[in-house]
Order: structure tokens, then C-alpha cells, then sequence
């Protein structure tokens, strides 16, 4: 585990700076408005502001981190950070972890569908609700320990200074934050009682960890846990974690930011307690009755 931290460390640090770097030249040069214009329609569709694009897009296909780099110089509100929790929580590194999924048992078309329309599905609440009930202020621009300089700086030299150093602090503080999750999985998978179950409670450690860490995180234990694992307990995992997957650390990544934290898990945790007892219900006519106990 300790591995797999020093690795997410390293990740973090080669995502998070060039990619942060790469969106302030953007703006600086005058091209995000460009660039935005040209997905504007999809941006609308989630109630996002047009330069959103890139975070959108390099969160789909890359991973949350790079996400958070273009995002974090916008500026964006409350509102947005909370849209871009919810879409992002449940479609992000697309590529990896449909290829784990892949190995698990679920094909790619099933598991990006499935990953799609749930993007969309969990932000039905915030579209159906009045946003007055659910903030107080929707343009309200959170007070996050990271904040960029807006001051102008005196030539291009100053520029890449300051922001190198504004991507140097977001990755410290984005490596604080994750450490602090995989500790608590380290202590709870640590714990004397847990150790006596082995692999008998290969379905519960599995869910523990996606849920904890994630799926691309988690991947090691994901694969070394499913062979102990009936197949109809390996795809009701799968399905739930798809969308629950890395639920702490994606959502204190996003509430880092402002995003509404009591949104973020509520929705979230209940769009997965439908999906997953509506796949159990479909396993149970197909193969008749399902217990949910420890292997």
C-alpha cells in the first residue's frame, strides 16, 4: 500500500502541474474562449459555463486530478463544483478503468454505457429541484485554502514563476488530502479483527477499497479479491462501484473546491443503493436467490 501511495504521489505531481500550467497559458493567451465556444452545447446541457470544457473532457478520458488542475484557475461557484463532482464522480478515466472493469468480467460497451448514463442520471435531482432549496447562493465562490493570484504579473517570466508555484502548492495540497485516505484504509484493513476472516470476507474488502480508493487505485486488491468471489458477487461489485467508486477521496477532492458535500454523497450514495439492489433483483430472477454473505 505504501507503494501504491509513493506511485499516486508521483501521478499527481506529473498531472496536476503541467496540466494546471497548461491551463493558465490558455487563458493567458486568450484561448480557453475559443476552445470553450466550440463544446458550448455540451457544457450547456450540464449547466456549466462554457470554460469547463477542459476539465470535463480531461476528466472523462484522463483522471480526476488532471480535471481538477483545469478547473481550479476558472473561478467557478459552488454550483458548478458540485455539477462537476456529480458527472465526474461517476464518468472519469474512462480508458483504465474500463479496461479493469474489462478484466472483472464487464465488457467496455456495457460499462462506459452504464458509467454514461449514470453521469447524467445523478444529476437529475439538481435539475429537477428548485436550486434555491438547495443553496443558498449558487454564484457563491468558496474560500479554499489553494487560491490562485489574480494579480497581473509584470512579464511572461513572473507568469510561468507564480503559477508554477500556485501548481506546486494544489499538488501538495491534493497529496495531503489523498494520503489521508489511504490511511484510513490502511488502518481499517490493519485492524486485528479483520485479519482472522481472511478471504472470507473477500466481497466486503473489495467494496471497502473501491469505495475508499477506487477503482484504479484499488485495482490490485479489486483482482486479487475476485478470485475468491462467485461471479454473481463480482458484477453486483462492479456495478455498485462504478458508481460509488472512490466515493471519499472524489468527493473531498470536489468539497476541497466548495462543491456542496452533503450533495455529493447524498446523491450519489442513493443513486448506488438503487443500482445496486435493482442489479440484485435481476441476478435473483436470472439465477434465483442471491445471499449476500462473506465468502
Amino acid at each position: 500500500m505504501l507503494v501504491a501511495q509513493s506511485l499516486l504521489q508521483k501521478i499527481i505531481l506529473v498531472t496536476v502541474i503541467p496540466y494546471f500550467l497548461l491551463a493558465e497559458l490558455l487563458m493567458y493567451f486568450g484561448l480557453i474562449p475559443v476552445i470553450a465556444q466550440i463544446f458550448k452545447p455540451f457544457t450547456t446541457l450540464l449547466s456549466l459555463p462554457p470554460e469547463a470544457t477542459l476539465a470535463l473532457a480531461s476528466g472523462v478520458f484522463l483522471n480526476l486530478y488532471t480535471a481538477i488542475a483545469f478547473a481550479a484557475p476558472l473561478g467557478l461557484s459552488v454550483y458548478d463544483w458540485t455539477i462537476l463532482g456529480l458527472f465526474l464522480g461517476a464518468l472519469h478515466s474512462i480508458p483504465v478503468e474500463s479496461a479493469i472493469m474489462k478484466k472483472l468480467g464487464i465488457d467496455w460497451i456495457k460499462s462506459i454505457g452504464f458509467r454514461l448514463v449514470m453521469a447524467f442520471v445523478v444529476l437529475t435531482p439538481l435539475l429537477i429541484i428548485p436550486t434555491g432549496l438547495l443553496f443558498d447562493n449558487l454564484n457563491e465562490v468558496a474560500s479554499v485554502l489553494f487560491q490562485s493570484n489574480l494579480t497581473v504579473a509584470n512579464n511572461f517570466t513572473d507568469f510561468i514563476i507564480q503559477k508554477t508555484y500556485e501548481a506546486i502548492l494544489l499538488s501538495i495540497e491534493i497529496i495531503i488530502l489523498v494520503s489521508l485516505v489511504i490511511f484510513v484504509v490502511i488502518f481499517i484493513k490493519g485492524l486485528s479483527f479483520l485479519q482472522k476472516f481472511e478471504h472470507r470476507l473477500s466481497t466486503i474488502m473489495a467494496l471497502l477499497t473501491g469505495t475508499l480508493i477506487g477503482i484504479t487505485y484499488g485495482a490490485g486488491v479489486l483482482l486479487k479479491e475476485a478470485q475468491y468471489m462467485s461471479k454473481k458477487h463480482i458484477v453486483s461489485v462492479c456495478y455498485f462501484l462504478m458508481v460509488a467508486h472512490a466515493i471519499i477521496e472524489n468527493i473531498l477532492l470536489f468539497v476541497f473546491f466548495g462543491a456542496d458535500i452533503f450533495l455529493l454523497i447524498g446523491i450519489r450514495l442513493f443513486f448506488t443503493t438503487l443500482v445496486f439492489f435493482y442489479h440484485l433483483y435481476l441476478l435473483q430472477r436470472r439465477f434465483g436467490v442471491i445471499r449476500l454473505k462473506p465468502l
